[in-house]
């Protein structure tokens, strides 16, 4: 069998988790060894848990930025082995846009090596439309990706993940990765975003003067 690295991407609010369960769901119904990991940066829903907004959930393992996931998974399976524990045929991993570049190489080192297929759940791009450190190694060397399609209010196809201040204004400059739900983020088509921005840009030289 030909293990792979895959990268399943998406906007915000697609159902990515959700899909990640189901598809733990199917693995244990067939008896199928796996591990869940996520990024330690997402803190929505605490630690060592991965959950949809469905409401199912399950525990995992969490990954801080610093860990060397090849390393980890390496003394993962020499002790599931000392405890009779088959090593996993899969690794799904939620929020793969939050790991390094590294990280991502380690992914990839552990199909090559250890000959587990793993699958990455995540975003593709920023507030700012600006691909993610890990997204952006996950597009330069995964075996497979595929984008989780959703819908922008208009019917066209989502693809930013607008943010928003507690005004409802758009927000084009800040720190990259801030946690937050609904009540900051919005998916928006590429046309809706620009005309927003467009309309906001105009509003703002219309108060200067």
């Amino acid at each position: 069998m030909c293990m792979k690295l895959y990268f399943r991407y998406s906007t915000m609010n697609s159902g990515k988790s959700g899909m990640l369960l189901m598809q733990a769901f199917q693995f244990e119904e067939r008896n199928v060894p796996f591990l869940c990991l996520k990024s330690s940066i997402d803190t929505r829903d605490g630690d060592d848990v991965i959950a949809s907004r469905v409401g199912i959930k399950r525990p995992c393992i969490s990954i801080l930025p610093e860990d060397n996931l090849y390393k980890l998974i390496e003394e993962y399976i020499a002790s599931a082995s000392l405890e009779g524990i088959d090593k996993p045929l899969w690794i799904l991993v939620d929020e793969s846009q939050f790991l390094t570049a590294k990280q991502v190489d380690d992914l990839a080192k552990i199909v090559d090596k250890l000959e587990i297929n793993v699958m990455c759940y995540g975003l593709r791009t920023d507030f700012t439309t600006h691909l993610f450190d890990g997204s952006k190694r996950l597009m330069e060397i995964a075996d497979d990706i595929s984008e989780v399609k959703s819908s922008c209010s208009c019917g066209r196809k989502a693809m930013i993940n607008a943010r928003f201040d507690t005004n409802g204004n758009l927000i084009t400059d800040g720190e990259q990765i801030v946690i937050g739900g609904n009540d900051m983020y919005v998916t928006l088509c590429r046309k809706c975003y620009y005309s927003l921005l467009k309309k906001q840009e105009m509003k703002e030289i219309k108060y200067e003067c």
